[in-house]
């Protein structure tokens, strides 16, 4: 069984221990941290278990800390059905061992009572009257301190996490007054793709004898029924980001009680405001038994982000009595985000030509004992580290991976790096050097052994035609009779790729059946055969496409087919049909072939060819 079914079968057996302790009899209170989330959750009926993406999850789903990049603060403010005060604040900070968080809730409400005059009104018989103009006046104060955490574990997408709450109460005018306590809320987050999320978390689970309680100075102990949420979040990015999310709420110790939805739609269509609605669910008492009904109270919010700072505002209605209706206010502060490993050198998408680069960059997880880098063995030192790695030509997926002590991976990050061939005879600044440069590194128009490309140099027609055939896989051809061309024998090397060539119509030859495979290729000829070999459709032409070619040309079709598909384009007004083709244009006029371009097109993409998941092992027992 994997670990981690093994982790969510603890998480339901604690749940379920913590309500068979409140078989005794005892005394429920409530847990004020309900209505301290940030204004962002209440504008969306508190749906946040599976969403949980920011600092409010410490009190919905403390799991969803474990994915926050950056430090973040929390204040809100509002006025419960306009006569409890609520405030809090709160924080939350990624660290090499997890998330780590604290918040403090405060809500509290004064009032005040006439004062009672104990008043003898007859011999030995006494009324208590109170008084016209004198008066006490009453605090009542609830705090809630909570500390929080939340991390990874087993799979990068799969986190817990857990918030403990210490409760103090007061009311002021009291000898007994006062109260103390503390509870735990544990939750899960498994995110199985960018799109859905799905959460669950159980609040105030810790069982009343290992301290899950509240206890007033009268020796009165009060418990917080424990609520199991089940949730989940849809994200869709087709116009913006839109969220979709749905939780449903189930308080197991009081059986009475219905479950109850959330359900809450938010919607970024710039990533500088936000809009959301919600349905929050409660359950209220129903006539003057013991039966309960459930309300819908519909919520409403807006966010506006600025720079590090977001204001959220939400609406929510309680039991549908307008004087009920309360306003929340948050500000959200997020700080520079932390990462574990940051490869610094080289840059992510760089293209180069050295065969060697240095890898540098800085460490931050404890966690990790040693580096590797391919197939070296790194030491970070005071969080830095560095290597010279070699690069293969083309593609280079460069890892950076941290293990621990006993070889497991635990962070890894890439960068990708394209490295092209370079050539000494070809300077930065030549007119087709990226062409070339990128077809050497595919190997479809090589240099030469000594590391020249020589691109002014002339090409003869049987080298070209036997490039089109590698480039289009086309075989030399193995049954020779009847050959087309008078001026090869059939013995000669060249004659099955002339064979192959004509058989695909790549080259007909001249008028007096021969081929001359050794003649110097012009510009006219490898246009014919570079637009053959693409299968180009030779459509009417309407203008002459250069100055030097009439309008009655033999093979104005296929110069004019060249030229729309930037066949020529070191070709301006004059096309000098006859003027023998370098190697430069020669590269041009190959790399613009359907065949050639999607190979070109390929290797400059950063987002395919390059690897995914890290594919190497660690080094076991590198370090004791």
């Amino acid at each position: 069984m994997p670990k981690y079914f093994k982790i969510i079968f603890l998480f339901i057996g604690l749940v379920l221990w913590s309500g068979l302790s409140l078989a005794q009899e005892i005394k429920f209170s409530s847990d004020i941290t309900r209505l301290a989330v940030g204004a962002r959750p209440l504008g969306m009926g508190k749906t946040f278990c599976g969403l949980a993406d920011d600092i409010s999850a410490m009190y919905l789903n403390p799991a969803g800390l474990a994915f926050l990049a950056a430090p973040q603060a929390l204040s809100l403010s509002g006025k419960f059905v306009n006569t409890v005060n609520y405030f809090t604040l709160a924080g939350a900070t990624p660290a090499s061992i997890g998330t780590l968080g604290i918040g403090y809730t405060s809500a509290g409400i004064g009032f005040s009572a006439p004062n009672l005059n104990l008043v003898e009104i007859a011999t030995g018989e006494y009324r208590v009257i109170p008084s016209s103009n004198e008066s006490v006046s009453f605090d009542y104060q609830n705090q809630v301190l909570a500390f929080t955490y939340g991390t990874t574990f087993f799979r990068e997408n799969l986190a817990f996490g857990t918030t403990l709450k210490l409760f103090s109460e007061n009311i002021s005018g009291s000898s007994n007054g006062s109260s103390l306590g503390k509870d735990l809320d544990i939750g899960l987050l498994f995110k199985p793709n960018a799109y859905i999320n799905l959460g669950l978390v159980a609040q105030n689970v810790l069982p009343v004898e290992q301290g899950g309680k509240i206890t007033w100075d009268t020796g009165q102990k009060e418990a917080i029924p424990t609520t199991i949420t089940l949730g989940t979040n849809i994200k869709l990015t087709t116009s913006g980001e839109l969220n979709l999310g749905a939780d449903y709420s189930y308080q197991p110790e009081l059986g009475q009680i219905p479950g109850f939805w959330h359900l809450g739609i938010e919607w970024w269509p710039t990533p500088i405001f936000a809009a959301r609605a919600g349905l929050d669910q409660d359950v209220i008492g129903s006539g003057t038994g013991t039966a309960f009904e459930t309300v819908n109270n519909l919520t409403s919010g807006v966010s506006l982000k600025f720079d590090s700072f977001r204001f959220d505002y939400a609406y929510h209605k309680y039991n549908d009595l307008s004087n009920n209706d309360t306003h929340y206010f948050s500000l959200v502060f997020e700080g520079l985000k932390f990462i574990p490993l940051q490869i610094t050198e080289p840059s992510d998408q760089l293209i180069t030509h050295a065969s060697t680069i240095k890898v540098a960059g800085f460490l931050q997880d404890h966690r990790v004992a040693y580096l590797q880098i391919k197939d070296q063995v790194v030491q970070a030192s005071k969080g830095s580290f560095e290597a010279e790695v070699s690069l293969d030509l083309g593609k280079n997926t460069i890892w950076v991976a941290g293990f621990d002590r006993h070889g497991k991976l635990v962070v890894s990050k890439k960068t990708r790096v394209l490295r092209l061939i370079q050539y000494k005879d070809i300077p930065n600044d030549y007119w087709a050097r990226e062409t070339i440069e990128e077809l050497g590194t595919l190997a479809l128009m090589p240099g030469y052994k000594d590391n020249t490309f020589h691109p002014e140099k002339e090409t003869p027609r049987a080298n070209f035609l036997i490039s089109l055939l590698n480039i289009g896989e086309i075989p030399p051809a193995e049954q020779l009779d009847p050959f087309p061309f008078v001026d090869i024998k059939t013995s000669d090397s060249v004659a099955p790729y002339a064979k192959a060539g004509y058989d695909t119509k790549l080259v007909v030859g001249y008028p007096d059946k021969t081929f001359r495979p050794w003649r110097i290729l012009n510009r006219l000829e490898g246009a014919i055969m570079a637009v053959r070999f693409s299968n180009f459709t030779l459509d009417e032409v309407l203008e002459r496409p250069y100055l030097d070619i009439t309008a009655r040309h033999w093979a104005i079709n296929e110069i004019s087919a060249a030229k729309q598909n930037n066949l020529l384009k070191f070709a301006l007004e004059y096309l000098y049909p006859k003027k023998k083709i370098t190697r430069a244009e020669l590269a041009i006029m190959l790399a613009n072939t359907p065949k050639v371009l999607v190979q070109v097109q390929a290797l400059l993409d950063f987002e395919a060819g390059y690897e995914i998941i890290y594919p190497y092992q660690g080094v076991n027992g590198q370090l004791n």
